[in-house]
């Protein structure tokens, strides 16, 4: 299963949202940087060995070996380092510059990712139609747009949004979890404020689940403290965990939500 997570103008924080996702995903998952901008991973969380994350294995790396052969199920695997949090991750570029330098490979490494043998989570960055990131947008089983609990957020949101959905039914449309970012005091009323602004606009979304704004608990995290204990007790990793449970369900094994058997599956956009 690929999921893609993506951020507009003025949304915070789609590649930490990523990470904490990541670190409760109750199956075998590897955190992807897409971020056509670059990553940052690499410089805010510690290997598991103690050190900094390799340069040697990545996205560039996975791009090179992509070319001009089919993606395998363990392409993905092959390229992700272990963090001291616990989870797996594919380091992404440093700068834009090498992004443009990987040319048209997006649509074999958004292959790669819904052939492989774990679900992948990709941080797709700031996505825009034009973005040579579509293709992993697209061919995501659940399209996670981050926003911020502000205005403008808000409508930079539904905007976007109304932008990118002919471009998203290239392939199918994913199913598509808005996610905001917040004051959990006002959570529930800010879900329901953006609902009703991308309901106004006629989006084909589920309902938005919140991600407290946590600063401290993620900070943990990206020192290398593992999602269990006093940490997973804190609000930011129970929000994540409810999110994880509202797209996969509780009773989805992972035969039937990676689409390999048969079974009844009940999480988010489960028909």
């Amino acid at each position: 299963m690929l999921i893609g997570l993506a951020s507009t103008k003025g949304s915070p924080g789609v590649t930490s949202t990523a990470l904490t996702l990541a670190a409760v995903w109750p199956r075998p998952v590897v955190l992807l940087e897409a971020d056509a901008a670059g990553g940052d991973l690499a410089y805010r969380a510690r290997a598991a060995h103690g050190g900094p994350v390799s340069a040697h294995s990545g996205l560039l790396r996975l791009a090179s070996e992509l070319r001009g052969g089919t993606p395998d199920a363990d392409a993905i695997t092959g390229q992700a380092q272990l963090l001291a949090c616990g989870v797996s991750l594919v380091p992404g570029v440093s700068c834009a510059a090498q992004t443009r330098g990987m040319g048209g490979i997006w649509s074999t490494i958004a292959g790669a990712c819904t052939v492989a043998q774990v679900d992948v989570l990709a941080d797709l960055g700031r996505l825009e139609r034009g973005s040579p990131l579509m293709p992993l947008a697209a061919a995501s089983h659940f399209l996670l747009p981050v926003a911020s609990a502000t205005l403008e957020s808000v409508m930079h949101l539904s905007e976007s949004l109304t932008d990118l959905m002919g471009a998203l039914m290239i392939d199918g449309p994913a199913t598509i979890v808005p996610l905001l970012v917040g004051p959990d005091t006002h959570a529930a009323r800010d879900c329901a404020d953006l609902d009703d602004v991308l309901a106004r606009a006629g989006m084909p979304t589920e309902p938005t689940l919140p991600i407290p704004h946590d600063p401290k608990a993620l900070a943990r995290l990206e020192q290398g403290e593992q999602a269990t204990g006093r940490l997973g007790r804190t609000l930011l990793l129970r929000a994540a965990r409810a999110v994880t449970t509202a797209l996969l369900g509780t009773t989805t094994d992972t035969a039937t939500a990676t689409g390999t058997g048969t079974g009844t599956q009940t999480g988010v956009g489960a028909a």
